[in-house]
Formats: C-alpha cells, sequence, structure tokens
C-alpha cells in the first residue's frame, strides 16, 4: 500500500489543481447556483409601498403579515412618497392604512379600511389586493366571532363570569398557531424534507449537489484511461501487482478523498441552509458517493480514449440532471416514461434512501472485469 500511495502522490503533483478543481465543484457549484437563484428571487419580489396612517397594535399586526408574505417586498413611506414612487413605477402598488383602521375593526366593520393605488403597469395588483384583504377580512372575521361568542356566553352564562373580546382573540389566535389550520409546506420532488416558509429555495441543493458530484466524480476517474495507456501497462509484468489491482487500490485512495468532500458538504449546507444532519442522509450520501465511484471506476475501465471518456461523462450527466427532478419538473415525463426512475441514480439518494440496485450491478461488473482473462497478443521475433 505504501508504494500504491507513493506513486499515486507522484502522479498528483502534476495533476493537484485539476483535482482540488473537480472535488470543490459540488460544493462550490451548488453554492453559487443557490446564492444566484436566490438572489434573484429577491429582485423578483414585488415591490408593494404601504402607507400606515396610524399606529395601533391591529394596524401594526397586519403589516407585519404584509412584510412576511414571500412574494412581497414591502417599503413603509408617507403617502406622498408612495404614490411619487408609484408614478416612477418603483413601486407595483400602494396601500394605505387609514386612521380609524382598528376602531372600525373592533366595531366589525369592513367599509373603507385600506384605500389602494395602482398604475398602468402594476402587473400584480390583483394578487396582492386579495391577499392584503383576506388578511383584514381575518381580523374582521375574528371580531365578528368574539362578539357572537361574548353574545352566547353572556344568554347562557347565568351569571358567571363571562369572556372578554380580548381573550376570546386571543384564544383564536392560539387555537389557529397550535392547529395548524391553514399552513403551506413546499417540497421538493422526490424529497422528504419540508422547506422553512421564510427560506424558499428555488431548487434543492442537494439535487444540485449530486448533479455536481456525478460530474466531478466521472473527470477526476479520468485517470484510469491515462495510466492503461500501451506505453504503461507493460511496466506491470515486472511489479508485484497487477494492473487491475494497481487500478482498484487507487481508486480506493481516490474514494476516500471523495468522502472527505462529502463530509465538509454536509457541514457547509448545514450552516448555509440549515439542512438538517441525519443518519439517514450521512447513509444516502455514502451509498450515493460508492454508486457514482463503482459506475466511474467500470466507464473508465471500459473506454480507451479520453475524448470519448469525456463526451459519454458530459451527456450521461445531463441525461441524469433532466431525469432527476433536481433542477426541471419532470412529473410528466415520469407518468410517460415510468421506466425512467428506475434507471435514475439520483432518485434514491433525493429520496434518502439506498440504491442497492446500482451497487449490486456495479460490484458484480467490477467482479467480473477483475476475474476475466485478457487476452495478449505477442508478436514473435
Amino acid at each position: 500500500m505504501k508504494a500504491i500511495l507513493q506513486t499515486r502522490f507522484i502522479h498528483l503533483k502534476k495533476h493537484w489543481v485539476s483535482l482540488l478543481f473537480w472535488l470543490a465543484l459540488p460544493i462550490l457549484g451548488t453554492l453559487a447556483i443557490m446564492g444566484i437563484t436566490n438572489s434573484l428571487q429577491q429582485d423578483s419580489k414585488v415591490p408593494v409601498g404601504i402607507v400606515l396612517e396610524e399606529s395601533t397594535p391591529m394596524a401594526n399586526a397586519l403589516v407585519n403579515s404584509i412584510k412576511q408574505t414571500p412574494i412581497i417586498r414591502t417599503h413603509t413611506l408617507t403617502e406622498e412618497e408612495a404614490l411619487n414612487q408609484l408614478e416612477q413605477h418603483q413601486l407595483d402598488s400602494v396601500f394605505i392604512i387609514e386612521e380609524g383602521y382598528q376602531e372600525q375593526i373592533l366595531n366589525a366593520s369592513r367599509n373603507r379600511l385600506i384605500k389602494s393605488y395602482r398604475s398602468d403597469l402594476s402587473f400584480a395588483y390583483s394578487p396582492v389586493a386579495e391577499m392584503v384583504m383576506s388578511y383584514v377580512q381575518q381580523d374582521t372575521g375574528r371580531m365578528k366571532a368574539a362578539f357572537t361568542v361574548q353574545g352566547i356566553s353572556e344568554q347562557y352564562a347565568s351569571g358567571e363570569q363571562t369572556w372578554t373580546w380580548e381573550e376570546i382573540v386571543d384564544k383564536s389566535k392560539t387555537v389557529e398557531a397550535e392547529e395548524n389550520l391553514l399552513h403551506t409546506t413546499f417540497t421538493f420532488l422526490n424529497s422528504d424534507t419540508e422547506e422553512d416558509g421564510d427560506q424558499l429555495f428555488l431548487f434543492n441543493p442537494w439535487g444540485l449537489w449530486a448533479i455536481f458530484s456525478l460530474l466531478s466524480g466521472l473527470m477526476i476517474m479520468d485517470w484510469i484511461i491515462r495510466e492503461r495507456r500501451g506505453s504503461i501497462t507493460p511496466r506491470f509484468s515486472f511489479m508485484r501487482f497487477s494492473l487491475k489491482s494497481y487500478l482498484i487500490q487507487n481508486a480506493a485512495l481516490y474514494f476516500l478523498l471523495f468522502l472527505v468532500t462529502d463530509i465538509m458538504a454536509i457541514y457547509v449546507f448545514h450552516i448555509q441552509f440549515g439542512d438538517p444532519v441525519t443518519a439517514d442522509l450521512i447513509l444516502a450520501i455514502f451509498a450515493y458517493r460508492i454508486t457514482i465511484h463503482l459506475g466511474a471506476f467500470i466507464l473508465s475501465v471500459l473506454m480507451n480514449q479520453l475524448s470519448t471518456y469525456y463526451g459519454a461523462s458530459f451527456l450521461l450527466t445531463l441525461f441524469v440532471a433532466i431525469i432527476s427532478g433536481a433542477v426541471l419538473p419532470t412529473e410528466g415525463l415520469m407518468e410517460r416514461y415510468s421506466w425512467l426512475s428506475i434507471v435514475n441514480p439520483i432518485a434514491p439518494f433525493l429520496s434518502k434512501d439506498v440504491g442497492y440496485g446500482w451497487i449490486i450491478l456495479f460490484v458484480l461488473l467490477i467482479g467480473v472485469w477483475f476475474l476475466r482473462k485478457e487476452n495478449r497478443h505477442v508478436k514473435g521475433t
């Protein structure tokens, strides 16, 4: 093993830059794409102006609810500033929470609570207005329910202490939070992870990592083709280990190197995206790494030309990226061609499962390759 390490370090002296690039690609590529898409998502939020004419608990609560909407970027301004920016098309629309909002809510009134403005270029006014009015109706609905409950309580309380409307409203909010009456979760295809509503990602970071890991794993294993050239293989006749044994032992060293980068990926994604580190995730990453490493080994020993190997590697990565659903939605494609889910090596990983089928197949193929006797043609002198 010492001789294997020494020879491998000699080779890495000439290719250490490319090795580091491909090892870092899964992490850096994923972080770059996630950063770009998140920046685009922030820029694509609908700019809405909010004018608050009174500073009451209910009016402030309404503004906070609007600000927490993922598709809206709010700007709290004066009426003059908001209308000026609307005329310059810096805002899509303006909503003014008028004086007396809380008083009218307490009276269960729904008239003239909010004034709104839009321009000829307000493309998102209708859905935003409906969203704002839904929050207003929520408040008025609570008040109406509170007055109804209070009336029933006074009618049937028989002299006992009745609930105030503040207690009823607070209780309704508590029930709403505890019972999860209306809740929407965002999930990725083939993923059991629910994303936090305050942090919505356009792509699944582990899906991107899986695709980049497939490409980097294939690119790094090109050393097998380089070291199987006709000018090098005759030397193994004078060594204590065969060419096949040499390739397998060196592949094992690269596998350990990949595991180090995979551990780094788990840590980085946990810090950047809040992805929980679980035993299922670690096992799925380990199994997926074995799968792509064995697959890259098989592909490299079957080819003799680097150009052919590179072309096949990029085509394979592109094919897997398309059918995996990690980048593009594939619901319709999978319904029409169900066999694609079977041949997709990323599918078990995205589901945090172990793809035993691919691992067993690749191990059998490597076993056949290792035990098969090669035909050698020696020219006579």
